[in-house]
């Protein structure tokens, strides 16, 4: 009993500390068109400022990564804490485009130190098919801030101007290092190997890195909708900012059931077999939507969109798993390649995404269809 009081503890303190980053990402989400106009810059300018979020997201896994297996799990995830929450009130005083993308930057950066750590502390105690059962625990509770994020923002413009959502994420990660100082266990034991040589096994090897682009792209596929969701559902399908945190939330509801499924499912069935079913359902939604955009309504692209967001839950907890159990010893290191090439990859697609914003959704969407194929072929090529 007292080991399972332990499982649901840890599974708690980690998933508040992966919360921090979907929040950064998705509170602001209902602001875009006030920031937008308050800076008097096109919206796909504020949008840009998700890519950058995403690609400093990436960098700052890459030195948690290290110093994760170098001054262990819990000092780096209190530095990364703290340097969030500064780079947050900075935020909350910026009046201009380019400290928006400049405090962004460094709130990434920093925030990707404290939230690299979850899947090595995950690796240091468990293997295997509890692995898988454990990340998918931590991700349908983690998930919940993405399914909130959004209504806490449009609360929190509609009361005060758009600076303090920052204000909130400052506050929120002060209060997540209170409980990592004192309620996460220290683990992982500090590795003496050298650092380049932990990276050449972790690139080198062919199944790990399958698992890691298939991940990484079915998440860039994701991440195209975040970045252009305030686009289709509040600029193209004219939906308030009252109704859009309950029209995205759908979504993550819809990733929280199949999480919870695929927890069922592995104590049965191979983690790689679902992972595969999950990214076939992606690519299929993909094409739904595609099909559905040349006489968009807001129904067919919404249960569509349901769908294709929701087939993560199949899809992320098996691919860490996967990818993770080949690295005993460099598990930081590896997760930091699995941070750094999802966010990379998402970053680049987002800001191309960006980039050709014409007013229509088939590009989008096709997009979206492009990263679930790249997801699909890299579990082929894994093999």
């Amino acid at each position: 009993m007292k080991t399972a009081q332990n499982h649901i503890t840890l599974i708690l303190l980690l998933a508040i500390l992966s919360s921090v980053a979907p929040l950064a990402i998705d509170t602001y989400l209902p602001s875009m068109p006030n920031i937008a106009d308050e800076l008097d810059v096109s919206i796909n300018k504020i949008e840009m400022t998700l890519s950058i979020f995403l690609i400093f997201f990436a960098l700052g896994q890459l030195l948690g990564g290290i110093l994760s297996d170098r001054i262990g799990r819990k000092r780096t995830a209190l530095i990364g804490l703290f340097g969030f929450s500064l780079a947050s009130f900075a935020l909350f005083f910026s009046s201009t485009l380019e400290s928006l993308y400049f405090y962004r930057a460094l709130q990434a950066l920093a925030g990707a130190m404290s939230t690299v750590n979850t899947a090595a502390i995950v690796r240091d105690l468990f293997h295997g098919k509890e692995a898988a059962k454990i990340f998918s625990a931590i991700a349908s509770i983690m998930m919940i801030a993405p399914m909130i994020a959004p209504a806490l923002g449009s609360l929190i413009i509609t009361f005060y101007p758009w600076q303090y959502i920052f204000l909130f994420l400052g506050f929120y990660s002060l209060i997540v290092m209170l409980f990592i100082y004192f309620k996460l266990p220290i683990t992982g034991s500090k590795t003496k190997t050298k650092i380049k040589e932990a990276y050449k096994r972790v690139l080198t090897h062919k199944k790990a890195m399958g698992y890691i682009l298939s991940v990484s792209f079915a998440f860039s596929g994701m991440f195209i909708f975040i970045e252009k969701s305030s686009f289709i559902y509040m600029e193209y399908f004219n939906i308030t900012k009252d109704i859009f945190p309950f029209l995205f939330g759908a979504n993550v509801l819809m990733m929280i059931i199949l999480t919870k499924i695929n927890m069922k499912l592995v104590q049965n069935i191979e983690p790689s077999k679902i992972l595969y079913f999950g990214v076939l359902l992606q690519v299929l939604s993909a094409t739904c939507l595609i099909i559905f955009s040349f006489n968009a309504s807001i129904y067919t692209t919404f249960i569509s969109m349901v769908f294709f967001i929701g087939s993560l839950g199949f899809i992320f907890g098996n691919a860490m798993a996967l990818a993770l159990e080949y690295f005993k010893n460099d598990s930081g290191v590896a997760n930091s390649v699995i941070g750094v090439t999802e966010f990379t990859i998402a970053g680049i697609i987002g800001f191309l995404a960006s980039l050709i914003h014409t007013g229509e959704l088939t590009p989008v969407f096709l997009m979206m269809l492009t990263t679930s194929l790249l997801a699909l072929l890299s579990l082929r090529l894994s093999k």
